[in-house]
């Protein structure tokens, strides 16, 4: 039997601790009966009330999720409006340029498919069955580095990367914000070494040595919030 598990962890940034700023990344994760998934997002950091939309936009998408139950043919323009919708209720009296983030999700519902999808910077990738990689990241090459897309009125399902593959070639996926993401040299050994050292650990042990690992964050570029998710399969025996 195919069980799918999950674990995470986020720690603020030194840079926001040495200005008292709350951390302004976020994450959920959520199993039900109809499906399991993971979301993470990362606020802005030039906006007021980032901290508050980067954990409205997990929410958003987790709610878009649950309407997503029963559908067929779930759409990239049904499931960005959902995300989209939602996050502007949850946010709401706030203006939406005060409470910018991204967001980056990935979820199974029962039909046979994972989806992924980001809209804004941070990674979200793959491990198969076979052992390969495959990722979603923001191309900073296009356009202006410096400019990150986020959720807004204006967003479109154009302005999010998708990618749909069968649960049967799925392994695991790890999505994590660009604290983690920018400082990658080798982002296909990152995700496979990351998945296989944690996902035999229980969801708590993952947990805990993922924020000792973002606590001890080796590079240079240390002083962003970090915020790293696994969702995973799992075989476990039945009993007779």
């Amino acid at each position: 039997m195919t069980v799918w598990k999950s674990f995470g962890a986020s720690v603020i940034g030194p840079g926001h601790v040495a200005t008292g700023k709350p951390n302004q990344d976020a994450w959920v994760t959520f199993h039900r009966v109809w499906g399991d998934g993971i979301v993470v997002s990362d606020g802005l950091g030039s906006k007021p009330f980032s901290d508050f939309g980067s954990e409205a936009a997990c929410c958003a998408m987790a709610c878009a999720i649950h309407a997503c139950r029963g559908k067929t043919g779930i759409g990239h323009t049904f499931l960005s409006d959902r995300i989209k919708n939602n996050w502007l209720s949850l946010i709401a009296p706030l203006e939406y340029r005060d409470c910018a983030a991204t967001c980056l999700f990935a979820f199974r519902i029962g039909d046979g498919m994972v989806r992924m999808g980001m809209v804004g910077d941070g990674l979200a990738a793959t491990v198969k069955t076979d052992g390969s990689v495959v990722t979603l990241s923001d191309d900073k090459t296009e356009g202006f580095s410096n400019i990150t897309a986020s959720l807004s009125p204006h967003v479109t399902e154009k302005d999010w990367r998708w990618l749909s593959i069968p649960e049967d070639d799925c392994r695991s996926i790890v999505l994590c914000t660009d604290g983690v993401a920018d400082d990658l040299t080798d982002i296909d050994g990152f995700v496979k070494e990351f998945a296989a050292a944690h996902c035999d650990l229980s969801s708590v042990s993952a947990a805990r040595r993922a924020r000792e690992m973002l606590g001890n964050w080796p590079t240079p570029k240390h002083s962003d919030d970090k915020t790293i998710a696994c969702l995973f399969r799992e075989e476990e025996m039945e009993d007779e």
